[in-house]
């Protein structure tokens, strides 16, 4: 007998779900709270993660196919830009991308903390679409990211410093003020840990010889660069807007 394979595959009802660039892709880690507490990582940032977040990010823009513009991790979590159609893969099937996606980074986090933590436990990540309609809004989502990673570094140095009741309910403001106090400017934090880090192409000019000619040549080539900066400032969303802008050309 013949199966009606039409019939399962009307069953799959959000395979046919599709989106249109420009799309920002994000993953969380699934409860990594725990994951960094038996880890044994340091308390309130650990470089050693952070950096594994940053190469997992890295290995998805280079090494999967999937044509990233830019990335952008801060604490657990990592967003994806596509900027132009012809970048989104399986023709912007929402199903397969956010499914293929958090398997990559789930994979390379996995052997990350097994090499550098020794920690044999399962992750996870999952995923969701963010839907800007131009590069201004791409903007925005980064800064409102950058702007959580500022309130997350300023409350982590809270509990960790001031003290988890003694901190509870106070303003930014008064947050500098009591760690000043106590002796810790948040200006001598590196960068990464109060902003984030950004991780996009940027093109590098190279000179080499015409095998032919004998010549001196220019060429440009793509090369993955990372940065750390406000993105919620003016400046910084003006230069975030300049890195997103030469992406795509």
């Amino acid at each position: 007998m013949r199966v009606n394979e039409s019939k399962f595959r009307r069953w799959e009802i959000y395979s046919g779900k599709t989106i249109r660039a420009p799309v920002i892709v994000r993953i969380d880690g699934k409860n990594f709270h725990r994951v960094t507490r038996e880890c044994g990582m340091k308390k309130p940032f650990d470089k050693r993660f952070h950096r594994g977040m940053v190469k997992a990010s890295e290995k998805i823009m280079t090494e999967t196919g999937l044509n990233i513009s830019l990335a952008y991790t801060m604490s657990d979590e990592a967003s994806f830009l596509f900027l132009k159609d012809e970048h989104l893969p399986f023709r912007g099937r929402i199903e397969k991308i956010l499914s293929v996606i958090p398997s990559y980074a789930s994979a390379y986090i996995q052997n990350y903390l097994r090499e550098n933590f020794s920690y044999n436990g399962l992750v996870s990540f999952d995923a969701r679409i963010v839907k800007v309609q131009s590069l201004l809004e791409a903007v925005e989502y980064f800064s409102w990211r950058c702007s959580e990673a500022f309130r997350n570094f300023l409350n982590s140095y809270a509990q960790e410093i001031i003290g988890r009741k003694e901190a509870y309910g106070l303003k930014g403001r008064e947050i500098v003020r009591k760690l000043f106090l106590r002796g810790f400017n948040i200006q001598e934090a590196e960068e990464w840990q109060r902003y984030g880090t950004i991780i996009y192409w940027g093109k590098i000019e190279k000179e080499g010889l015409n095998p032919i000619t004998g010549e001196k040549v220019t060429a440009r080539r793509r090369r993955i660069h990372l940065a750390s900066f406000d993105i919620a400032s003016m400046h910084g969303k003006r230069r975030l807007k300049d890195i997103i802008s030469r992406c795509s050309r």
